[in-house]
C-alpha cells in the first residue's frame, strides 16, 4: 500500500516537523503492518539542510518536493504523485493549517488538500492545531475541505472545538505526535554539580516575527529583554545555562535559533551551546539530561516534558495552551498575557516550584499512553477501511 505523507518532512530545519513526521510514519506503519499490509511511503512537503529518515532498512520511503516553485514548475507532477497514493496523511507541518502566519501559507496548505480531494485518494489530516482562522474565507475553505475528508484529528481540545463548530463530522481528538519520538538518555552534557537548566530562545519572536520587528503575534511581553533578564538572573544564582536550539534552517537567520544562540555565547562565553543538532531525535536525547527546561518552540518544550523533564513553555499561539490543557499541565506562561516582569517572575517560581511541575510530568505520561493508543487504534481501523476498499466518510461518530 502506497501511503502520501504530505507535509511531513526528514530534513526540515524545523525539528518540530521531523518529530512529527517520524514519529508518524513510525504509528503509521506498526497500524499497517499489525493489519497484514506492508506499506511504502512518499513524503510530499518542504526540505531542508538536515537528513534524518527513521531506520531505512525497515521503511520504504521517497521524497517529493512541495513549494511554490514545483507547485508553479512542475504542478502535474505533484498531482500525478498523490493520485498515485492509496491515501493521503496531511499533518500540516504540525500548525500550519491556520492564517496566524500569513494567507499564503494557509492558501499553499489548501491547494495540496484540494489536489488529493479532487483525485478521489482518500485524505486524512493526523493530529495538528486546528486554526485559528482570522479570515472569514479561510475559515469557509477549510471547513468545507476538512467535510469532505476521511478523518481529522486534532492534537488538542481547543482544535478540537473548532472542528466541532465547523460541525467536520468525522474528528478525533488524540494529542501531539511528537510524544512518541523515540530517545536515549545523554546526561554526559551536563555539570552535575550544577542545576543544568535548558534554555529554548525563539528566533522567530527574537526577531519580532515573519515580518520583522512587527510583533507580528502580539506578544504582551518584551521577548528580547525576557530572555536577556532570564540569562542574568540563572547566571547570578550559579546555574549552568544550556542554549538548545530547535529551528536551524539555512539562509533564513530571523529563524535560526543557532545563529542566535552563536551571537548570545559571543558576548556570555560561559554558556553552553547546545550542537547544531542532525535531526530531532538527537535534540530530544540532549534535552533528557537537563534538570529544567524554559522554551518559546513547541516541540522542544514537547522533546522536555516526553523525556521527563519539568518545563516551561513560553507561549506565543493558542496551540501550546491547547496542548499542555489536554496534559492537565497547568505552567504554561503566556506571552500574549503576561508582562516581560510578571512572565519572568512565573518562570522563576516555576523552577524554585520544580519538584511539583515534575510529579506533574511524570502524572501525565497515562493521559500521553492512553490518547497515543487511540489514535493507533484510529489507524488500525483506517488500514482496515483502506484494505478494503472502503472511504469512511462520517460515518464514524465524533470522539473526544
Amino acid at each position: 500500500m502506497k501511503i502520501g505523507l504530505l507535509w511531513h518532512s526528514f530534513s526540515s530545519g524545523n525539528l518540530g516537523v521531523g518529530a512529527l513526521s517520524i514519529s508518524n510514519m513510525m504509528l503509521i506503519d506498526e497500524a499497517a503492518r499489525k493489519r497484514g499490509i506492508e506499506p511504502e511511503f512518499v513524503v510530499i512537503g518542504s526540505s531542508g539542510p538536515c537528513d534524518y529518515p527513521p531506520e531505512t532498512d525497515r521503511f520504504k520511503c521517497e521524497h517529493i518536493e512541495f513549494t511554490e516553485k514545483t507547485l508553479l514548475k512542475s504542478p502535474l507532477k505533484l498531482f500525478n504523485t498523490i493520485r498515485s497514493c492509496d491515501a493521503i496523511f496531511d499533518i500540516g507541518e504540525g500548525d500550519s493549517f491556520s492564517d496566524i502566519y500569513g494567507s499564503k501559507r494557509l492558501v499553499k496548505l489548501l491547494l495540496s488538500k484540494g489536489m488529493a480531494l479532487s483525485t478521489k485518494v482518500p485524505l486524512i489530516l493526523s493530529p495538528q492545531t486546528i486554526g485559528p482562522f482570522k479570515s472569514d474565507w479561510g475559515n469557509k475553505i477549510s471547513a468545507a475541505m476538512m467535510k469532505k475528508s476521511t478523518k481529522v484529528f486534532a492534537r488538542d481540545h481547543r482544535s478540537f472545538a473548532v472542528l466541532e463548530e465547523m460541525e467536520v463530522p468525522d474528528r478525533e481528538e488524540v494529542i501531539d505526535l511528537a510524544f512518541h519520538l523515540p530517545f536515549k538518555k545523554h546526561t554526559e552534557v551536563r555539570n552535575s554539580e550544577k542545576l543544568a537548566v535548558g534554555l529554548n530562545i525563539s528566533a522567530l519572536l527574537h526577531h519580532g516575527g515573519y515580518e520583522g520587528n512587527a510583533n507580528q503575534f502580539g506578544l504582551t511581553v518584551d521577548y528580547v529583554a525576557l530572555t536577556e533578564r532570564l540569562i542574568q538572573v540563572l547566571d547570578e544564582r550559579g546555574h549552568e545555562i544550556h542554549l538548545v536550539p530547535h529551528v536551524i534552517p539555512e539562509g533564513f537567520p530571523e529563524e535560526d535559533d543557532y545563529l542566535l544562540a552563536q551571537k548570545l555565547v559571543e558576548q556570555r562565553p560561559h554558556l553552553k551551546l547546545a550542537p547544531r543538532f542532525r535531526g530531532p531525535i538527537e535534540a530530544k536525547s540532549y534535552i533528557s539530561g537537563l534538570d529544567f527546561f524554559v522554551g518559546a518552540r513547541m516541540h522542544a518544550t514537547i522533546g522536555a516534558f516526553s523525556a521527563g523533564v519539568p518545563v516551561v513553555p513560553l507561549a506565543y499561539s493558542r496551540k501550546f495552551t491547547g496542548l499542555y490543557e489536554s496534559l492537565k499541565y497547568g505552567h504554561v506562561v503566556d506571552l500574549k498575557v503576561e508582562t516581560t516582569e510578571s512572565a519572568l517572575e512565573k518562570i522563576l517560581s516555576k523552577l524554585d516550584g520544580r519538584e511539583q511541575l515534575q510529579t506533574e510530568v511524570d502524572a501525565s505520561g497515562s493521559i500521553i499512553r492512553r490518547k497515543l493508543s487511540a489514535y493507533s487504534s484510529a489507524l488500525e481501523e483506517l488500514m482496515d477501511s483502506l484494505a478494503n476498499g472502503q472511504q469512511p466518510i462520517g460515518q464514524q461518530k465524533a470522539k473526544g
